[in-house]
């Protein structure tokens, strides 16, 4: 691997790049450089996000200053990267870009956001990024990936307030493995963690660098 292999790490909403630290860590641990960043999720709407992000990245020199560059990101963060991608793809060196890794991003929409989207707290905490989560506003809006994109998926929800009671099928506590889902991914594995604390668990970061590596997962290790 080039020493100047790049990960840029974007957490969820409503969390910081503390969130990711874990990731980084062994990110760091299997020799690739990172930019950890904590981005204003709860200020912002997903297309100010994606121009915040793309000032920053050119703020570190990122794209100039790395041989590959690549993404791990959780939740938000993951259509944040995904539209960053796509939205200023003419201005990203094609030959630099790397591989993606997305951790319980909804895709299709979380049924949470539905259930409390007109829900005043939840309107005052989340912002405007927290309405464009519902399953409507994600279903209306999908990336369109150009880039080798893979995607890990939780099941372990039963222990969360609001999914528990609102999401059909298997979740995370947040978002169904099915909204995890986008046309174009190169795989997509299913783990049993839940939505906060899958960027946590030893055994994604396995699956995140297998995968950073080789554009696959290493199917039959999930646990």
């Amino acid at each position: 691997m080039s020493a100047k292999e790049t990960v840029i790490l974007l957490h969820g909403i409503g969390h910081a790049a503390i969130n990711m630290a874990y990731c980084e860590h062994a990110l760091k641990a299997a020799g690739y450089n990172t930019v950890n960043l904590t981005y204003p999720s709860l200020r912002k709407d997903i297309p100010a996000l994606t121009h915040w992000l793309n000032e920053n990245l050119n703020r570190h020199g990122v794209w100039e200053k790395s041989n590959t560059v690549h993404f791990v990101t959780h939740s938000l963060g993951g259509l944040i990267s995904g539209f960053y991608l796509q939205n200023f793809k003419g201005s990203i060196p094609e030959n630099k870009m790397g591989r993606v890794v997305m951790l319980g991003t909804p895709h299709g929409g979380s049924e949470v956001a539905d259930a409390l989207k007109d829900f005043a707290p939840y309107r005052w905490i989340f912002g405007p990024a927290g309405q464009q989560l519902t399953t409507a506003a994600r279903k209306a809006d999908q990336i369109q990936p150009w880039f080798e994109v893979g995607i890990i998926a939780g099941t372990w929800g039963k222990l969360h307030p609001v999914g528990r009671f609102v999401m059909q099928g298997e979740h995370d506590g947040c978002v169904t493995i099915e909204s995890t889902k986008v046309a174009g991914m190169k795989d997509h594995i299913i783990m049993p963690v839940s939505h906060s604390f899958i960027g946590w668990k030893p055994a994604a970061h396995k699956q995140i660098i297998h995968f950073l590596q080789n554009g696959t997962f290493k199917h039959g290790e999930e646990k």
